[in-house]
């Protein structure tokens, strides 16, 4: 009898802890602006990833993933591009006498969480509309092995 009372004991407290390792978030998806962003990288696929702390506590959470649309060198001032993309946003490195410019698409990609804040991704969902965080945006990936996504959730988050 004392083994049946510990073995429900262990299975009730296995119900009724988080699945971390096997369940599927609710991490909701923000579109944070640009303002907000505490770096960010241009990698060698072409894009370039934008770093946010939703958290405020100086590491990384959430990323934002853009095309490049555009970029050059150039010794224009720099108060004058935004202007010239109608919206889009610009990124620079100053290099001295010239800029090399980053024009980057409005709206991102992917979104991604990473929820222990190591540097690994935990959680990516994709917009292919690159329409903004609206509802439509699809699980992608979990780099980290994190989370293993149910079928339900394998689609549209509607």
């Amino acid at each position: 009898m004392k083994h049946l009372a510990t073995k429900v004991a262990l299975l009730a407290v296995l119900l009724l802890l988080p699945n971390l390792g096997m369940g599927f978030p609710n991490l909701p998806l923000v579109d944070p602006p640009l303002k907000n962003k505490i770096g960010w990288n241009l990698e060698s696929n072409g894009l370039l990833y934008v770093s946010f702390d939703l958290d405020h506590n100086g590491r990384a959470d959430y990323h934002t993933v853009h095309f490049v649309i555009k970029t050059y060198l150039t010794g224009e001032p720099l108060k004058q591009l935004p202007g010239f993309y109608k919206g889009s946003p610009v990124f620079y490195v100053n290099y001295g006498p010239a800029n090399k410019i980053y024009v980057i698409s409005k709206k991102a990609l992917f979104y991604a969480f990473d929820v222990n804040e190591d540097g690994t991704w935990d959680l990516m969902y994709k917009d292919v509309n690159e329409d903004g965080v609206n509802g439509n945006e699809t699980f992608y990936d979990s780099p980290s092995n994190m989370f293993s996504v149910p079928a339900q959730y394998s689609g549209n988050l509607n």
